[in-house]
């Protein structure tokens, strides 16, 4: 292997110490993200009725019972709400013009099993998640911990990370790498109805403590996403966010690109059984107990 496990999972940069002020701030932004975005939600299923609005929204893709959608570009200016924030905190100038990206649809089981797919905010969750999904991860770990899932709260999640999706090595000479530094929350809220949903936001941010690297391009991401059971083992699916690999790409290939890759939501289910599985061998293991007791 070219790299070490150790290496994969191993910061490339300095310690990121953040002041009391900074995690608050963050904390509060994504509480801000995060309102917004259910109140979103809530206007897609209960004021249009589960409805996508075909004049703004062009079909991309489908897998099983989930769809991406692109935003028609007279609708890609910057609107009220949590598409203008994300994308005025981007870096660079083309972001204003790159659509946002609807996922939705529905798949298959519970709502918590399908929370604790995507709650990830230690470094032994990431290499248990990693080792499992099949991806272009070369290289990713965790920078910071902001909130940790409790007992009392065991969804609530908020940390800082870093990824670099990989290339292979014949074409990582003419294609660099893009890495990310991200925030991302998790979570539990309610919606005016009362129902229950889970939540994941992903936020790129940036820090003096996490410069550009010469050995890939820095790109920009903004997504959130909510969860709700539908049905006995059918569970809602609503996400909206932008993914801007940066690097020079055409506006048709990273729209491409991103509606395609949000779709892996799907994921999140076989996700959480996998987790489940992996921490029960560690505890069997840690404590000297054999498979049938």
């Amino acid at each position: 292997m070219e790299w070490k496990a150790s290496k994969r999972f191993t910061s490339p940069f300095g310690p990121l110490n953040l002041s009391p002020q900074a995690t608050s701030e963050l904390e509060a932004l994504s509480e801000v993200f995060m309102t917004d975005s259910v109140r979103t939600y809530e206007r897609f299923l209960l004021d249009e009725n589960r409805q996508v609005d075909g004049e703004r929204w062009k079909f991309m893709y489908e897998k099983d019972d989930v769809r991406s959608y692109a935003e028609h570009a007279k609708f890609s200016l910057p609107a009220p709400g949590v598409e203008a924030s994300h994308r005025s905190r981007s870096r660079s100038s083309s972001t204003s013009d790159l659509p946002i990206i609807l996922v939705t649809g529905t798949i298959e089981g519970d709502l918590d099993d399908t929370i604790y797919g995507f709650v990830c905010p230690t470094l032994d969750m990431m290499r248990i998640k990693t080792s499992y999904i099949q991806d272009t991860m070369y290289r990713a770990c965790v920078l910071a911990s902001l909130i940790y899932p409790t007992a009392e709260d065991p969804f609530r999640s908020v940390s800082i990370k870093w990824i670099e999706k990989g290339q292979p090595l014949h074409v990582r000479a003419v294609i660099k790498n893009r890495d990310f530094v991200y925030m991302e929350a998790t979570g539990v809220r309610y919606l005016r109805n009362g129902e229950r949903v889970g939540y994941q936001l992903v936020h790129s941010v940036q820090f003096p403590e996490t410069p550009t690297r010469n050995s890939a391009i820095r790109g920009n991401m903004s997504m959130s996403a909510i969860y709700r059971q539908r049905d006995n083992n059918v569970v809602d699916v609503f996400l909206k966010g932008f993914l801007n690999p940066a690097g020079g790409l055409t506006r048709s290939i990273i729209t491409r690109s991103a509606a395609k890759a949000l779709l892996s939501v799907s994921k999140n289910v076989h996700c959480a059984q996998m987790k489940k599985l992996a921490w029960s061998q560690y505890f069997f293991t840690r404590n000297g107990i054999g498979a049938y007791g």
